[in-house]
């Protein structure tokens, strides 16, 4: 689904301006925690993933689409308004069913969870992409390929359904009236980002809130919301967070005594476990008085270095996207590990992890490398590309020095004010 991606990479600039502007609202009414570096970086981090990860999975989507719709199509609707508008319909109701399987499947939830684990709610939480599931969803929406709705129509659609949900991950924007009745707003959308129990499993819809009207598994906002799981993640591991639950769910099959057991834990409702395990479990009332978000503590040298890392990512990434499907397949695979090394570092980075540095010098190092894999033919603009890598390694290494050694001596003056604390005692 080549289009519906290249609409995404050119929404990215409207992403950035947006959340900046999220940014300066929130500030002007005092909204304080309303974005939080790690957090922000994090979803930011997860989304970009998705999109990597797209690059190499949609060649086996799109062609099994098409396969399908050249073959086996009953029909054969064109690319137009009307055909378009019908689709999305078709398209949305579709996406209410997958989304609620993917709530109340624990295999699906495992590819899903990742997108409500983020406990703030802002514009860089609709970028929190899962990187799999997808892969367990697709295959859903190929009826659309035997009613005979073109790949061209498909991807229109599917571009509208993901750009639509954008805006709706906002605490900025109250009730809007009549709409309410009809479309997935920001207030519908906070109910199903909250962890509150009469939130948990409500407001699937897309674009549309009617099927959750239709279906019953409509809640109108009410109760201030906490956001997040049930269950926190507790990290800034983008890699991580896509595949904790899957871990989760292995420890918890192999708990059971009995091969349909194990198997029902993963087919099962999330909180699902047999009766000699202690029954389902159900989740706790919580309220945003008593409930601490998880958070790790930052130095502003550290905050400055990730801010200014990840915004050469964002660029890096941006370009790979736009042109990935030019490259040589290895090439491709070296610049999706390096930014997904990236990501992974700066989570670690955040989290004190001592393999975060690890990574990082290795993916600095790398930079001159990879300019010179880049696709370019004259040998003066090659040799300029990779000396501006080789600038850039130089530089962020003995910047990320600076920063582990200040690291290491507030450590250093942490442990001294504890012994005198306890001498002290």
């Amino acid at each position: 689904m080549t289009e519906e991606f290249n609409y995404i990479v050119l929404a990215v600039p409207f992403f950035v301006l947006l959340i900046l502007l999220e940014i300066y609202a929130a500030y002007k009414r005092n909204m304080k925690g309303y974005y939080r570096l790690q957090d922000s970086l994090t979803s930011l981090s997860i989304g970009i993933g998705e999109q990597i990860i797209s690059v190499f999975s949609k060649v086996g989507v799109l062609y099994l689409y098409t396969y399908i719709y050249e073959h086996s199509a009953i029909f054969h609707f064109e690319f137009n308004v009307v055909n378009t508008i019908i689709l999305l319909f078709l398209f949305d109701f579709i996406f209410y069913w997958a989304h609620r399987w993917g709530h109340v499947v624990n295999f699906m939830w495992a590819g899903h969870v990742v997108h409500h684990s983020s406990e703030d709610y802002n514009l860089t939480t609709a970028l929190r992409q899962p990187w799999f599931f997808q892969l367990v969803t697709f295959n859903l929406f190929l009826p659309l390929a035997v009613l005979g709705f073109d790949p061209k129509i498909l991807a229109a659609v599917a571009g509208i359904d993901i750009l639509y949900q954008f805006w709706i991950h906002t605490q900025l924007i109250g009730k809007l009236g009549p709409l309410e009745w009809v479309l997935n707003t920001p207030s519908h959308h906070r109910v199903h980002h909250g962890s509150n129990p009469q939130y948990i499993d409500k407001n699937y819809g897309g674009v549309f809130i009617i099927w959750d009207r239709l279906f019953g598994t409509f809640e109108e906002e009410k109760e201030p919301v906490v956001y997040g799981i049930t269950t926190p993640l507790k990290s800034w591991n983008p890699a991580w967070a896509n595949v904790h639950y899957i871990v989760d769910l292995s420890h918890q099959a192999k708990r059971c005594n009995t091969f349909s057991d194990k198997l029902k834990v993963w087919v099962s409702p999330p909180g699902w476990q047999p009766e000699y395990l202690g029954g389902r479990q159900y989740p706790k009332p919580v309220s945003v008085a008593t409930f601490e978000k998880f958070d790790t503590p930052k130095t502003k040298e550290l905050s400055v270095y990730t801010i200014v890392q990840f915004s050469f990512l964002m660029m890096l990434a941006t370009g790979y996207l736009a042109i990935a499907d030019t490259l040589n397949l290895w090439i491709s695979i070296a610049y999706a590990v390096n930014i997904f090394v990236t990501l992974v570092a700066i989570g670690a980075l955040f989290e004190k992890k001592k393999w975060g540095y690890i990574a990082e010098f290795v993916r600095l190092f790398s930079l001159p490398w990879l300019a010179y894999l880049l696709p370019i033919k004259d040998t003066t603009w090659l040799a300029v590309a990779v000396g501006v890598g080789a600038v850039l390694s130089a530089v962020g290494i003995i910047w990320l020095l600076k920063i582990n050694n200040k690291e290491h001596e507030k450590a250093e003056e942490v442990v001294k004010e504890r012994e005198q604390v306890s001498e002290a005692a």
